[in-house]
């Protein structure tokens, strides 16, 4: 099997999906920024079906994230898979928004993610591979919240097209978009469960489902340039405000 590169994926839903790669046979290298010791944690957890080792990068910092894929090469070769979990998300609207809040969520949500597709295509061997970017279900269920994230996903999403058509044939590019899937300290456990059952399935994603599809595209060799969404439906259900983070108060 391959070596996959997953950042952010130290906790949350990188974690699951780094879990979901050593299952499948991948040597997972689990990329940090602050969250060392849970990086180390879960990097002991997969040696014992996989290989794993851990790296540092700021996606902030442009100098960092040129060196991440030289430097995760070193440890096990090539990457032949890079997965773009890691996401910077930080409330704003239109009222609040200012440059640098602005400017970081490009560098982490876009910026980060293209100067690693451009590395990764670099170092691929004999131009093999398959990305997955981690985007979100606000893709086509917009409000008018966390607008500086909002619009880092949005460009993002729009290169999956493009780079598919780049990159191929031997580098097939797609992306995945949650819905709601893990409860956030911005909110009661109570009030994320009824957001999940106001879904046309009347359940929203999980981590686990997240991870199983980016096992799907990993092994789909006939699909690119897609955007998965696994939301429950929650894409169909609109709505004027992200209700889970109560417009960030």
């Amino acid at each position: 099997m391959g070596v996959a590169l997953v950042t952010g994926g130290a906790k949350r839903i990188g974690a699951e999906i780094c879990r979901a790669l050593a299952n499948d046979g991948h040597s997972v290298i689990i990329h940090y920024r602050n969250s060392v010791d849970d990086a180390t944690s879960l990097s002991e957890e997969l040696n014992n079906v996989s290989k794993s080792a851990i790296i540092r990068a700021d996606l902030e910092e442009p100098e960092d994230v040129k060196s991440l894929l030289p430097k995760a090469v070193q440890i096990f070769g090539p990457i032949d898979i890079l997965i773009n979990n890691a996401s910077m998300f930080e409330y704003d609207n239109i009222g609040s928004l200012n440059s640098d809040l602005f400017s970081r969520s490009i560098a982490t949500n876009t910026l980060a993610p293209i100067l690693l597709i451009q590395a990764f295509a670099e170092q691929s061997l004999e131009g093999q591979g398959c990305i997955i970017n981690l985007l979100d279900q606000k893709l086509e269920n917009p409000n008018p919240d966390y607008l500086s994230y909002t619009a880092s996903k949005t460009a993002l999403a729009g290169l999956v097209e493009p780079l598919a058509i780049g990159l191929a044939p031997g580098i097939r590019v797609n992306g995945i978009a949650p819905g709601l899937t893990l409860p956030s300290p911005h909110a009661p456990v109570s009030e994320f469960e009824k957001l999940h059952d106001k879904t046309p399935l009347g359940r929203g994603a999980t981590a686990r489902d997240i991870s199983e599809a980016v096992v799907f595209l990993i092994g789909a060799q006939s699909i690119t340039g897609q955007v998965l969404f696994v939301d429950g439906g929650e894409r169909l259900h609109p709505r004027d405000t992200d209700v889970l983070y109560g417009r960030g108060e």
